[in-house]
């Protein structure tokens, strides 16, 4: 039942001039923000909406300023994938967003994995490897903690 209400909608919407243009522009700018969407890892991924693209000037909505300040540092490609997939975009502005979106409210899970024995084998011919420093600590650092038995913090 629901699909065919949806249908319906759309039909309308196509037949509709008005409404067909904001059809046109939601359809564009979901386009838009899918093909930016590739170009970030994963955790970034949900961390922003396309807001607007007036000429050449494209407006990214992010729900925190964290967000933002990553999508900032990738706007050199964005621009240029943009401009390689025929968006006529020169600009990027980004806004932080007053009230974040509930899905976005709390921390991305983190994906991470255990290091297996082969892991700490290849951490361990590195170590043997580097010279006396803050690398050679951070990696001795990190065998120490994953060699320790579990349980025995």
């Amino acid at each position: 039942m629901a699909k065919d209400h949806s249908r319906q909608a759309l039909q309308w919407m196509d037949n509709d001039g008005r409404a067909a243009s904001v059809l046109f522009t939601a359809q564009r700018l979901i386009a838009l923000e899918q093909s930016l969407r590739q170009l970030l890892p994963v955790n970034l991924r949900q961390g922003f909406a396309v807001a607007e693209l007036s000429g050449e000037d494209l407006t990214l909505m992010t729900y925190n300023t964290a967000f933002a300040a990553k999508i900032r540092q990738f706007q050199p490609r964005f621009i240029a994938q943009l401009k390689a997939d025929g968006w006529p975009v020169t600009a990027i502005r980004i806004r932080v967003s007053a009230e974040p979106r509930a899905e976005h409210a709390t921390k991305p899970e983190r994906q991470a994995r255990t290091l297996d024995k082969d892991d700490l084998n290849h951490f361990d011919q590195l170590a043997q490897t580097l010279r006396p420093g803050p690398l050679a600590d951070s990696v001795n650092k990190l065998l120490a903690h994953h060699r320790k038995a579990p349980g025995g913090k």
